[in-house]
């Protein structure tokens, strides 16, 4: 890709008018995104209800919320992200759609831990094609100078999810047995658990709008080329599935990289019997145990498959700081947000129908301005300080810490819901500038694997330990309080991640990105 090709695609790209074309795929993609964490955060509020009908205890609750759906997630969307710069983006998510709707509304015939679990893990499969594909979508569509607004009306959808989770999983808590299941014509519907009803009604809709998916106009590569072969997919999940991925390193890189991978695979394997000699918990370790191995091994083959790309995210340590920091900050504010709901069930004693609506109402006003002024404020920064992306992540990290405090120590519920409205408003904020910094510091070409890599991250940290991490502690302690307050010991951590990131990140210019991937291999 030659530099001057490059700088006049950017200037071209800039300088256009945005079509309707364009908005009306920001709706479909953001509606997407919406039912991506409809299905993905409806068991937050369904919880308790769940635990006492499978007999469960935190730990494994804490399982179902997150690491079950995080660490396939991370292996699928470890292909995902070479699937989506090489096939149909709007195929491949619309396939993606209806599959985790499907699993979604399958999790409500689920009898006990395992099927529930083998239903949350389908669910990560097929949600595994939302961020790359929408991503890689929107950073075409939109120029760089509206792409964090873009972005983080997307991930709006994000938060409206999580909030119509909380209401509609309440209602359905709430008023199932009594009324409406009588509305519904099929026989033996009110012997339906109100928990399995609502997994099947949230799982519906995403089919029609899987069709609809596929009327958006794909706009042209800028830098790769579509390619319509089912070759692209072995080739990527043959990077990404056990025990496939030992076959793929010996292939790229000869007996010496396959030796190093067996190292990795050998040193995670004794971490992961460890812990579960540790802990108790299987199920937990064995999946976090495939998830990171997935992801360390998906980055040894991009270093032997696609230096540029190696050499631009997971060789490149402004890359890794800043994805570290936003993992952390995930883990923390996702991890409060799926355990919100239990925890005011418990400690206030309120009906699911009201808390569903109230916390529904709340996270959703408080997260959309977050999630939308951060995206302004970060565009805006940005134009006098490259810095400006994490500067919003600390921002967002600093204010969220008082207001998780405040929630979970305070006896008045008002005050709780207060708190509640805050963490909503500054845990958002950081998500849509940081998703766009990704798309900054790489090639065109590279934007779905990116966008994959910069997910995967931040879901195997923050859903494969956040939800875990505070059910254990609950389990051991008794206390659920103490297991999300443990949670804020990853603060600091992060804000020295963001520090270490921000020394580097004034000399990241795209001038300076193209040379880093040029001097790794990329064409002139």
């Amino acid at each position: 890709m030659a530099t001057t090709s490059g700088t006049r695609a950017s200037v071209t790209a800039a300088a256009a008018s945005i079509p309707a074309s364009a908005y009306f795929a920001l709706a479909l993609l953001a509606s997407a995104n919406l039912l991506n964490y409809l299905d993905r955060f409806v068991v937050s509020i369904l919880a308790e209800a769940i635990k006492a009908d499978l007999r469960l205890d935190d730990a494994q609750l804490g399982f179902l919320l997150g690491t079950a759906f995080a660490i396939f997630y991370s292996i699928v969307g470890v292909a995902m992200g070479g699937i989506s710069d090489r096939l149909s983006r709007k195929k491949v998510m619309a396939f993606g759609l209806a599959l985790w709707s499907g699993m979604t509304a399958l999790g409500g015939a689920a009898t006990n831990f395992m099927t529930l679990a083998a239903a949350r893990i389908g669910v990560g499969v097929g949600e595994a094609a939302a961020n790359p594909c929408s991503h890689s979508l929107l950073a075409d569509i939109f120029p760089p100078k509206n792409r964090a607004l873009a972005l983080g009306v997307y991930l709006a959808g994000t938060f409206l999810g999580g909030a119509l989770a909380m209401a509609v999983g309440g209602y359905f808590l709430e008023h199932w047995s009594t009324s409406m299941c009588t509305a519904v014509p099929i026989a033996g519907a009110c012997d339906l658990a109100a928990w399995k009803a609502a997994l099947f009604a949230v799982g519906i809709p995403g089919f029609p709008l899987a069709l609809l998916l596929l009327t958006i106009r794909e706009p042209a590569r800028n830098g790769g080329k579509t390619q319509q072969s089912t070759g692209v997919i072995v080739r990527e999940f043959s990077a990404a599935l056990p025990p496939f991925t030992l076959m793929t390193v010996a292939r790229e890189g000869g007996p010496l990289a396959l030796r190093r991978n067996l190292v990795i695979l050998a040193a995670i394997s004794l971490a992961a019997v460890l812990l579960v000699a540790w802990t108790g918990d299987y199920a937990q370790w064995i999946a976090f145990g495939v998830g990171a191995y997935v992801v360390v091994t998906w980055g040894q083959i991009q270093s032997l498959r696609d230096r540029p790309l190696f050499a631009l995210t997971f060789g490149d340590r402004t890359f890794l700081y800043a994805m570290a920091a936003t993992a952390l900050i995930a883990c923390v504010g996702g991890a409060i947000n799926v355990w919100a709901a239990p925890f005011a069930m418990r400690t206030h004693a309120m009906n699911p129908s009201e808390l569903g609506l109230r916390l529904g109402v709340i996270h959703t006003v408080g997260a959309v301005i977050g999630v939308i002024a951060g995206g302004w404020l970060a565009d805006k920064w940005k134009q006098r300080d490259r810095r400006a992306p994490l500067g919003m992540a600390a921002i967002s990290i600093c204010g969220t810490l008082p207001s998780v405090l405040v929630m979970l120590l305070v006896v008045e519920v008002d005050l709780f819901l207060i708190a509640y409205a805050s963490v909503s408003v500054f845990g958002a904020m950081w998500s849509g500038a940081t998703a766009a910094l990704v798309q900054d510091l790489v090639l065109p070409r590279m934007r779905g694997s990116a966008a994959a890599c910069y997910s995967l991250i931040a879901i195997v940290v923050a859903s494969g330990t956040g939800p875990y991490w505070a059910g254990k502690v609950s389990a051991v302690t008794g206390s659920l309080t103490a297991g999300m307050l443990s949670l804020l010991i990853l603060a600091p951590i992060a804000l020295v991640f963001l520090w270490l990131a921000a020394k580097r990140l004034p000399q990241e210019t795209p001038e300076a990105r193209l040379a880093l991937a040029t001097a790794a291999g990329e064409p002139i």
